[in-house]
C-alpha cells in the first residue's frame, strides 16, 4: 500500500508540474528537427516510470494510447476484379484480410505479440458488406464445367469453383504431404473442395468468422504443378508468417445497406471501393475482450475496384468504335438486348456487358478464339452456351492466381492453346493501342485501366469530376498536363509516394535521392517546383527494378553486405546498368512515350525471366540448385511457369530501389519460388523490428501511410487516413505507426527501454534502429541491442537519408 500511494503522489506531481511537458515536435533548428519526432503527444496519459532495475532513475513519460492494438491490412494494397463474371474472368474474386494484434506495454513493459497461444483468437467481418452473390455478384450463379465431366449441371459447376482447379492440397493447408502420394491423393479446390457461397477458396465467408494464425513457417499453403513434368507440387504459402488471415474472401465494392434492386440497377455511384475490414480481439472460448466496456475493435482498409475496361469496350469508347470499323457487331446487340428487356438496367451494366462481348469479339478475330460460337443475343440466360464464361488464366500463364501452367489443367469448354503470360498480353496490347500519354510523356492508362473509382459517391460521376484521369468513354484528359494531379483508383493522390504533404526523412538511397530531384520535385515540362507531385505507376514497374534484381547476390540484406547497386553511387549505377549513358538510364527509370519510342510497350512485350534454379544432372536424376550455385545450368522463371517472373519478387518494385538501408525488405528464400535466397523478399512478406510486418506500421502497398487528405468531400480516400488515425499520438499524425502506439514512451516519442542509451533523445536514430532489427533481435537485451546496431550508425543514416 505504501508503494501505490507514493506512485499515486508521483504521479499527481507529475501531473502538476507543467513545466516538465515541453511541446513535443517543435524544432529548435535544424539539428533538433532531425531528432524530434513529427507529432505531440496530447493524447497519451502522463505516467512516471522507473527504468534500469533497482537502482535506476525515474522517467517522465507517457502510456501508450491504447492497450491493445490491431493492424490490419491487405496484402496487396489493391484489387482490381470484375463482380459478374457472367461472360469472362480477368482475376477471380480474392480480397484477404491481414492482421497483427499487439498487446501494449503500459508502464515500461515491453509490449507483446499475440498468438494462439496467448489463449486470444481474431474475430473478422467486413463493416455493411456481409455477402456478395445475388445483386453485387454474379459468380457462383455462373454456369461453368468444374468437374471436366462434359456438362455445366452438376453440383458445383460453376465459376467460382471453376477457376481455382489448379490448386490443391492433399489434407490440410499447412502443407503436408503424405510419404508416398499419388495423383489420386489430390484435394483439389473447386472439386473436391468445392468454394462455398460467398466464401474464399480456404472456405472463409465474407460474412465474418475466425482468422487462421500462421506461425514461423506461414500458413494457408496450397499446392501446384509447374510446367517442369518433374517438378510436382509446388507450394505456394498464401500467408507470410506471425500474421492473422482471413483469405481471399471474395469482397465487392457495394455495402449492404446501398444495395437495392438486382444487380441489374449497379451505376458507378455505387462504387465504395475502400471497405472496412474490421477485427475484434475475442478469448480462445469466443468471449469478446473489452476495455473500460468496449470490445478491442480495430478497423483497416480492403481496397476492392473493377477493371476499366468497359470505358473503352463499350459505348463510344476507342475500342468500341475501331471494333465496328472491323465489322463487329455482336458487342452491340448486347447492349440492344438489355436495354430493350429490362427497365431497371443502368445505362452502366448495360455498357459492362457490352464492353465483355466486345473483348470476346476482338479477341476472336484476332487470336483464332471461338469463344462467341454459341453465342445466343436474345438468350435470358448462358448466352455463351456451352462455352461458358471465359476464365483468361485458361491459357494465360498467372502467377497470381497460383496457375503456373498454360494450358491450365482441366480447363474446358473452348479449344485451349499456350499463349503469353497474362500481365504480358494485356499490358503490351494496351501500351501498344492506346498508350495514352501525358505531357510528360509518362503513360495515362495504368491507372485509367486499373481500379478508378473514388470513395466519395458525387465524385464517382466520370463525366463532371475533374480530378478523374479519364471521361466515360475512356478519352485521357492528361495529355496536355500532368497526369501525375489526377486521381481516384489505387495510387493517384492517395499514397505516400503521391502525396504532396509529406515531409522528410525520406530515408533516400541515391536512386532514391535521383528519383525525388528529376521526377518527384519537376512538373510535366521538367521544370523544378517546390511542391513534390510524385511518382507514378511505371517509375517502379519498370525495367531498372528488374535490372536492380538481377544484379544482387547479397550476404546481408539488411546492412547490404555482398553484390548489389542499391548502395551505390548514381553515377556507378547509371554505368554498370546503363553503360554510362544518362538517357539510356531515364529510359529505364522514367519510361516515357516520345516520338514513337514506346519503352513501356518493349517493357511488357521484349520482357526476359530472371533466373529462378540451376539445374544439373547426378546419377540420372535432376539435382535443382540455388540460382547463384556455381555449376548447373540456369533455368529462368518461364521455364517453370507460365506466369513467367511477374507478380514475383524478380519483377516486383521493392523499397530498397528507393530507401537506404535498412529501410528494405527482408532476405527471400523463405516463400521460394515466390522469392529466392540472397534477394529482397516482397514488401507484403517482409518483417522489421522483430517479427512486425511491415505493413503493419506502414500499410498495404499503394496506400502506404500518410495517405492524402484531402476533408471529407473530395478525399480519395477515407477509410485508410481514419485507420491511422487510430494509432495517432495527436489525432493529426497520420503517418506510419510510431513507437507510442505499442510502447510506454519518454518525451521525445522513444520508447523508455532505450533510456540511458544514447538513442534516448533522438527519435529519428530510434526509427532507424526498429528498421535494423529483424526476427531474432527482439529477444537481445537493450545492452546488446544497441552494440549490434550502435548509435553512430543509425545517427549517419538519418543524416544521409534524410532528404535531398
Amino acid at each position: 500500500m505504501f508503494r501505490q500511494q507514493r506512485l499515486r503522489n508521483g504521479l499527481i506531481t507529475f501531473a502538476l508540474a507543467g513545466s516538465m511537458f515541453l511541446p513535443v515536435g517543435i524544432a529548435k533548428g535544424e539539428e533538433d528537427e532531425k531528432k524530434n519526432p513529427p507529432f505531440s503527444l496530447s493524447l497519451l496519459e502522463p505516467t512516471v516510470v522507473k527504468v534500469g532495475g533497482f537502482f535506476g532513475k525515474r522517467v517522465n513519460a507517457y502510456q501508450p494510447k491504447n492497450p491493445y492494438n490491431i493492424f490490419i491490412n491487405y496484402e496487396l494494397g489493391m484489387h482490381c476484379v470484375g463482380f459478374d463474371i457472367t461472360y469472362c474472368c480477368v482475376i477471380p474474386p480474392y480480397n484477404s484480410i491481414q492482421a497483427q494484434a499487439v498487446k501494449s506495454g503500459r508502464d515500461g513493459k515491453l509490449p507483446q505479440l499475440l498468438s494462439p497461444d496467448d489463449k486470444v483468437k481474431l474475430f473478422y467481418y467486413v463493416k455493411d458488406n456481409s455477402y456478395s452473390e445475388g445483386n453485387k455478384m454474379k459468380y457462383w450463379s455462373v454456369p461453368k464445367d468444374a468437374n471436366g465431366d462434359g456438362d455445366m449441371n452438376d453440383p458445383g459447376d460453376n465459376m467460382a469453383n471453376y477457376v481455382w482447379t489448379h490448386l490443391f492440397i492433399y489434407q490440410d493447408l499447412e502443407g503436408t504431404i503424405p510419404k508416398k502420394w499419388s495423383f489420386k491423393d489430390r484435394l483439389h479446390i473447386g472439386k473436391e473442395v468445392q468454394v462455398p457461397i460467398d466464401a474464399g477458396p480456404s472456405g472463409k465467408p465474407l460474412a465474418g468468422g475466425y482468422m487462421d494464425y500462421a506461425g514461423a513457417d506461414g500458413s494457408n499453403v496450397v499446392f501446384t504443378d509447374s510446367m517442369v513434368p518433374a517438378v510436382k507440387n509446388v507450394p505456394l504459402i498464401l500467408t507470410a508468417s506471425y500474421i492473422w488471415d482471413a483469405l481471399g474472401l471474395p469482397l465487392t465494392a457495394f455495402n449492404d445497406s446501398k444495395r437495392r434492386g438486382t444487380i441489374r440497377t449497379i451505376s458507378n455511384k455505387d462504387f465504395q471501393p475502400y471497405q472496412y475490414s474490421m477485427v475484434q480481439l475475442h478469448r480462445d472460448d469466443g468471449k469478446p475482450i473489452t476495455v473500460n466496456g468496449k470490445v478491442v475493435e480495430f478497423f483497416g482498409t480492403n481496397p476492392v475496384d473493377i477493371p476499366n475496361c468497359y470505358a473503352c469496350h463499350s459505348g463510344e469508347g476507342q475500342a468500341a468504335r475501331l471494333a465496328r470499323q472491323e465489322g463487329l457487331k455482336l458487342f452491340d446487340k448486347e447492349y440492344e438486348y438489355w436495354k430493350k428487356n429490362y427497365p431497371d438496367i443502368t445505362d452502366y451494366m448495360a455498357r459492362l456487358a457490352q464492353g465483355s462481348i466486345n473483348i470476346l469479339e476482338l479477341h476472336d478475330k484476332h487470336h483464332g478464339t471461338n469463344f462467341l460460337k454459341e453465342y445466343n443475343p436474345n438468350a435470358p440466360t448462358n448466352r455463351l452456351g456451352s462455352v461458358g464464361s471465359v476464365n483468361c488464366a485458361d491459357c494465360h500463364g498467372d502467377n497470381i492466381s497460383g496457375n503456373l501452367q498454360s494450358p491450365r489443367p482441366g480447363a474446358t469448354g473452348y479449344k485451349l492453346k499456350k499463349a503469353k503470360t497474362l500481365t504480358e498480353a494485356i499490358h503490351a496490347k494496351h501500351a501498344q493501342l492506346v498508350p495514352m500519354p501525358d505531357k510528360a510523356g509518362r503513360t495515362q492508362n495504368c491507372q485509367a485501366c486499373h481500379p478508378t473509382h473514388w470513395q466519395a459517391e458525387e465524385m464517382n460521376d466520370f463525366a463532371t469530376n475533374p480530378f478523374q484521369i479519364i471521361d466515360d468513354e475512356g478519352n485521357p484528359r492528361f495529355s496536355n498536363a500532368d497526369h501525375r494531379i489526377a486521381g481516384g483508383g489505387c495510387y493517384l493522390r492517395r499514397d505516400a509516394h503521391t502525396n504532396p504533404d509529406v515531409k522528410p526523412p525520406f530515408f533516400l538511397n541515391e536512386i532514391g535521392k535521383w528519383y525525388l530531384k528529376n521526377v518527384s520535385m519537376v512538373d510535366e515540362k521538367d521544370r523544378p517546383i517546390n511542391e513534390i507531385r510524385g511518382l507514378t505507376c511505371t517509375n517502379c514497374h519498370n525495367p531498372l527494378t528488374q535490372a536492380l534484381y538481377n544484379y544482387d547476390d547479397l550476404k546481408n540484406v539488411v546492412t547490404q553486405e555482398g553484390k548489389t547497386l542499391r548502395n551505390k553511387t548514381i553515377a556507378e549505377v547509371i554505368e554498370i546498368l546503363a553503360d554510362g549513358d544518362i538517357k539510356k538510364f531515364k529510359r529505364m527509370a522514367d519510361p516515357r512515350i516520345k516520338d514513337g519510342d514506346n519503352p513501356i510497350y518493349e517493357f511488357y512485350a521484349k520482357h526476359k525471366s530472371a533466373t529462378l534454379v540451376k539445374a544439373t544432372t547426378e546419377n540420372g536424376v535432376l539435382k535443382l540448385l540455388p540460382w547463384n550455385a556455381d555449376k548447373g545450368k540456369p533455368v529462368p522463371y518461364e521455364a517453370a511457369s507460365a506466369g513467367k517472373d511477374w507478380w514475383l519478387a524478380p519483377a516486383e518494385p521493392h523499397c530498397a530501389n528507393c530507401h537506404i538501408a535498412p529501410f528494405v525488405e527482408s532476405e527471400g528464400g523463405k516463400y521460394f519460388p515466390i522469392d529466392q535466397p540472397n534477394k529482397y523478399a516482397l514488401y507484403r512478406y517482409s518483417k522489421a523490428h522483430g517479427v512486425i510486418a511491415c505493413q503493419s506500421c506502414h500499410e498495404s502497398i499503394h496506400g502506404l501511410y500518410p495517405v492524402r487528405y484531402e476533408g471529407p468531400e473530395r478525399t480519395v480516400d477515407l477509410t485508410t487516413h481514419e485507420q491511422a488515425l487510430q494509432y495517432s499520438p495527436d489525432g493529426k499524425y497520420d503517418g506510419p505507426v510510431t513507437c507510442a502506439a505499442c510502447h510506454t514512451v519518454n518525451e521525445k516519442g522513444v520508447p523508455v527501454q532505450l533510456v540511458g542509451t544514447e538513442y534516448e533523445d533522438d527519435y529519428w536514430a530510434s526509427v532507424v534502429l526498429i528498421h535494423f532489427m529483424r526476427e531474432g533481435d527482439q529477444k537481445l537485451s537493450v545492452k546488446e541491442l544497441v552494440r549490434k546496431y550502435p548509435y553512430r550508425t543509425a545517427r549517419e543514416i538519418v543524416e544521409k537519408g534524410w532528404g535531398m
